[in-house]
């Protein structure tokens, strides 16, 4: 997939993945959500079970094992069933998924910037601090249209 095609798609899931930020800040309740829309509904953990086609003393083994982390999404897919509702999951993150990769791109730039900008001061060919910025600038473009295998590779050093 070429550049300006990865950007389009990286535009529309920023814009899905953005409706999930409120939910993701609201948390998740103290007790779990199995337990907390279980006895919302006033559901007893036998009569999820039955529901949901898992033995009761499951049930509870479930609601632990959401507190900890420790829940696979089929046991989640089945709860839902039972509960009459959907699950759904996915990914929130801090910055946009465009930020991210014009902040890798970033990286790189500046690695292959400064060692351009060493190379040139030996010969005594310095870039300005205008010129690095453009420099940069055009190396981050650059880089995002070419985006090598290794894009992600590239550490934080």
């Amino acid at each position: 997939m070429r550049y300006w095609d990865k950007k389009v798609v990286r535009e529309q899931l920023d814009k899905k993945l953005d409706s999930l930020k409120a939910f993701a800040s609201s948390g998740v309740p103290k007790q779990g959500w199995i337990k907390t829309v279980r006895e919302a509904l006033g559901l007893s953990a036998r009569q999820l079970g039955e529901k949901a086609g898992i033995d009761q003393s499951r049930i509870s083994r479930l609601e632990s094992a959401e507190k900890d982390g420790s829940l696979k999404l089929s046991s989640l897919q089945k709860i839902a069933k039972g509960l009459n509702m959907r699950f759904v999951y996915g990914f929130v993150s801090e910055d946009t998924l465009e930020e991210m990769v014009r902040a890798q791109a970033k990286k790189i730039a500046l690695k292959r910037l400064k060692r351009l900008n060493n190379t040139m001061r030996l010969e005594k060919q310095g870039l300005s601090s205008e010129e690095q910025k453009k420099a940069l600038e055009d190396m981050i473009e650059q880089i995002l249209i070419d985006q090598p295998k290794d894009f992600w590779d590239e550490s934080d050093e």
